[in-house]
């Protein structure tokens, strides 16, 4: 399914929500297969309309607080597969990143991982740079044979 499919999907869920969480899963593995910026921007903005058709078509109190939930939640974890590099949260990209769905209207200002940026960059914490070499260091060393391997290798050269 293209993109452009994807987002027919999206547009048919204001007038009919029956399959939304077939969409939702749809945009979430595409999501996290995304390689590009403009991919990533693509699928937020196609999950957020959705969230937004699925809420619209929900009348019920109780449910709508639920679907808005999961929507937040998507959106977080979104947000986050971004931002990491290796094992750790690069403050930096989520800091870029909070602005940036800020000014695209996805973000409100007074969200909680809009503040949780804005005090995790005010703090001393590990660059981009850094763990993008941390990783490069980390990937070296797990590409390199380990101790036992070499011992191994080592000792059935010496059987033959």
């Amino acid at each position: 399914m293209s993109f452009m499919d994807l987002a027919t999907s999206v547009e048919g869920c204001a007038k009919d929500s029956t399959n939304w969480q077939e969409v939702r899963k749809d945009i979430l593995n595409r999501h996290a297969k995304a390689s590009t910026v403009e991919e990533f921007i693509t699928l937020l903005s196609l999950h957020k309309m959705l969230m937004d058709n699925v809420i619209q078509q929900i009348r019920a109190k109780n449910e709508n607080d639920v679907i808005v939930e999961i929507g937040n939640h998507d959106y977080n974890q979104m947000l986050m597969r971004e931002c990491i590099i290796g094992d750790s949260i690069c403050v930096d990209t989520l800091y870029e990143l909070t602005q940036r769905e800020l000014d695209a209207g996805r973000l409100d200002s007074s969200d909680a991982l809009m503040k949780l940026a804005v005090e995790a960059v005010a703090k001393p914490h590990y660059s981009r740079e850094q763990l993008l070499r941390q990783e490069s260091v980390l990937n070296n060393i797990k590409n390199k044979p380990s101790l036992n391997g070499l011992l191994s290798r080592l000792l059935r050269r010496s059987d033959v």
